[in-house]
């Protein structure tokens, strides 16, 4: 077993069999998945990777800024570990998942996609910033577009009114842009069942024609600024126009009507 990888930088020392799998965008590392399974994982990869650059208006790499002596995304596919508290974990350059074959996998195909692209959002946010940084961007956002691009992978989308008052009702009118100032809950059940979905719909209502109006290359531009220096807030309001103390302010009237 080859004891180094990118992802030790995480702080998980997981040693691979040093047979990666290598395509355009990607190498695949395994402690023990099958070459099928590396293989798959790849191509879906792959296949995210052109839809979320389409999305966002990346038509070259060369806007990625890797770690030194990283000129693609590595993913480690894990079969003979699984960790308690997630199946995928993005970091600067790459993502951890659980593989196809592992022996305690319980979940279908396109829920399975669905957490790579999750996490495969994440890494093309850190690559445009040039860093994993989480103090740089709210984690509303970069949480909430991960979840909007997934299509929702924890607790159930807010699709309607009856939806919103069914959370507040369940945990309280917890503002979820009003993370920013004290940071990232403690609480297993709030973070998932409740600010997972309450950060997707806060970017929705961003993107959406009936919200705020604005494109996912604002999101974009908003990444490249962050890295060129410019402060979350101000880049906020000058790509997405909106002010980040008043989006915090009137977050709850705004997604009431929003969802009406």
């Amino acid at each position: 077993m080859v004891d180094s990888g990118s992802w030790y930088t995480t702080g998980f020392r997981w040693p691979h069999d040093g047979n990666p799998y290598e395509t355009d965008h990607f190498i695949v590392y395994s402690d023990a998945a099958s070459e099928e399974a590396r293989r798959t994982l790849a191509e879906i990869g792959e296949e995210l990777m052109a839809v979320l650059s389409e999305e966002f208006g990346i038509a070259h790499d060369s806007l990625f800024l890797f770690p030194s002596g990283q000129a693609k995304i590595h993913i480690y596919t894990y079969k003979d570990r699984f960790p308690q508290e997630w199946g995928g974990r993005a970091y600067f350059g790459g993502l951890m998942m659980w593989s196809l074959d592992h022996p305690d996998r319980n979940t279908e195909i396109d829920n399975y996609r669905s957490v790579v692209k999750h996490e495969l959002m994440h890494v093309v946010q850190f690559l445009l910033l040039g860093s994993d940084d989480h103090r740089l961007v709210d984690i509303w956002l970069t949480e909430g577009i991960a979840e909007y691009v997934a299509g929702g992978t924890a607790g159930g989308s807010v699709r309607g009114l009856t939806k919103l008052e069914e959370l507040i009702g369940t945990y309280g009118e917890l503002n979820p842009i009003a993370i920013h100032r004290y940071g990232y809950p403690d609480i297993e059940m709030v973070e998932f069942y409740y600010y997972y979905p309450m950060f997707e719909l806060a970017v929705g209502y961003l993107l959406d024609p009936a919200g705020a109006g604005r494109e996912k290359p604002n999101i974009r531009d908003l990444f490249l600024d962050v890295r060129e220096g410019v402060v979350f807030a101000t880049a906020l309001e000058n790509r997405l126009g909106i002010s980040l103390t008043e989006y915090e302010a009137q977050f709850f009237d705004l997604m009431r009507d929003f969802l009406h």
